[in-house]
């Protein structure tokens, strides 16, 4: 038996109340648990829903997909109005022997529900990792004319509020992606199943998973060393600052002495 699969992926979210939707769809509910649902409606039509914001389409037409997404818009806190989605065909053959991995797509010889679990769970967190990747570049490209501004000009248009800002939004993507993704560990399914094991690492470099959360933690990085530069300078011009306003007010309580002395 042949068949191609297309899986769809879209980042609509920061957060999917997955607890509120099982409630309003208990119908279709395959398995669960506190970070995900996975719904079957037909033989090899399925949705699965992940907490950290994105949802994996496989065997539905654009119109269906569309009118899931609508369905979920009461259940999104920090939705988006540009939905980050990709797309993966996969290519299933019961007689072929090995996974397959071609430039668009990649081959395998078995499909039942831990097969499909498996390749919309890699296909959410490359979602994923797409959205994050944009929020860090925006942070970066933000950051970037603040240096800009200081080569050009040699002092910083970065207060220390801004500053601060950019640490909390740097730390909050941070978080988010140690807590929602385990690019660098496999799932548990894969310890005692060698094809689920070899469908993950196919999956991974297919993907690209693993450079593309390097790159990630790069970006964050250098981010981060340029806000401690940051904040570094505007700790020492406050500091000149307050040494400034003390020698001021010494110089003052000096002239005052001497004016009350003389009078």
């Amino acid at each position: 038996m042949k068949e191609q699969i297309v899986y769809t992926a879209y980042c609509v979210a920061d957060k999917i109340d997955l607890s509120a939707y099982q409630k309003d769809h208990a119908e279709n509910l395959l398995s669960r648990s506190a970070i995900e649902l996975y719904y079957q409606f037909a033989e090899n039509q399925h949705a699965y829903l992940f907490s950290y914001g994105v949802i994996v389409f496989v065997g539905l037409d654009q119109k269906t997909i569309e009118s899931h997404l609508e369905q979920l818009k009461n259940y999104l806190k920090g939705a988006r109005n540009h939905h980050t989605n990709d797309s993966l065909q996969v290519n299933f053959d019961d007689s072929a022997s090995n996974l397959i991995i071609s430039f668009s797509s990649i081959s395998i010889s078995r499909l039942d529900h831990a097969v499909n679990k498996m390749i919309m769970m890699h296909l959410a967190q490359s979602v994923a990792l797409d959205h994050y990747n944009a929020i860090i570049q925006s942070i970066l490209g933000e950051i970037k004319t603040y240096t800009h501004y200081l080569q050009l000009h040699g002092k910083l248009k970065l207060g220390q509020k801004k500053a601060l800002q950019f640490i909390g939004r740097t730390l909050n993507t941070k978080n988010n992606i140690a807590e929602n993704l385990y690019i660098l560990d496999g799932p548990e399914v894969t310890w005692e199943d060698e094809y689920l094991a070899r469908l993950h690492d196919t999956l991974a470099k297919h993907l690209e998973l693993v450079p593309r959360y390097r790159e990630i933690e790069n970006t964050l990085k250098i981010i981060e060393d340029n806000l401690d530069v940051y904040l570094s300078y505007n700790h020492h011009r406050e500091s000149s600052r307050l040494e400034w306003i003390i020698i001021i007010l010494i110089v003052i309580e000096v002239l005052d002495t001497f004016a009350t002395k003389l009078l």
